[in-house]
């Protein structure tokens, strides 16, 4: 089954086949998904937590049919993830943690324009937690980890098996043959980075 994907505006689109991508999705609180929304300034993007609703995409099942000239990559340090934009409406389009490795984190926002979230939660399953959770702002939500828990990371771990066993870690929309990316990211200066953090979750204690 292939669901569409769509920024914002409706420059950028593409495709997702959803064969094996139920039952890993996860929100993320950390202060690097934070931040990156904020140099975005799309702080509309996070949640009343400052989270990241993430579906995990198998690399060649995520193609792109139109816009994609109009994508921008950041990183937010010299070894940060790979975080795709559609430089039209700022709409985040996903994660990519290096080239070898077969993931992609997709936001379920980018689903909801050609989709319904019923249709969504059926597709990919319920958020199964909220990692991270020392950066959350307000109140803990449900489901709240201080990191990553164990079982989630060994799901991550059967996810990114299943990619390479099915074929599906490559092609990678935001890679060439080489390892490289398709287009230079921009990477944050230690200065973008510190001016950013005052608009994040701060570590808190009592989690």
């Amino acid at each position: 089954m292939k669901l569409s994907v769509e920024c914002d505006c409706g420059a950028v689109r593409g495709d997702v086949d959803t064969k094996h991508l139920h039952g890993y999705r996860a929100v993320c609180l950390c202060d690097d998904c934070q931040a990156f929304a904020h140099y975005l300034k799309r702080g509309d993007t996070l949640d009343t937590n400052g989270g990241t609703d993430i579906i995990p995409m198998m690399p060649s099942h995520y193609v792109f049919t139109s816009g994609f000239e109009r994508m921008e990559c950041v990183r937010l340090s010299n070894t940060g993830m790979y975080r795709w934009y559609a430089n039209c409406c700022k709409t985040p389009m996903g994660n990519a943690m290096s080239p070898s490795m077969a993931y992609i984190g997709v936001p379920s926002r980018i689903f909801l324009k050609m989709h319904s979230a019923e249709q969504v939660d059926k597709v990919f399953g319920p958020i199964r937690e909220r990692m991270q959770a020392r950066f959350a702002l307000g109140a803990l939500p449900p489901l709240a980890q201080k990191k990553v828990s164990l079982g989630f990371m060994l799901r991550v771990v059967k996810f990114m098996l299943v990619s390479k066993l099915t074929g599906a870690g490559k092609p990678t929309p935001f890679f060439d043959s080489k390892g490289e990316p398709v287009k230079s990211a921009h990477i944050l200066s230690q200065r973008e980075r510190e001016e950013l953090r005052p608009l994040c979750g701060k570590p808190r204690n009592d989690i």
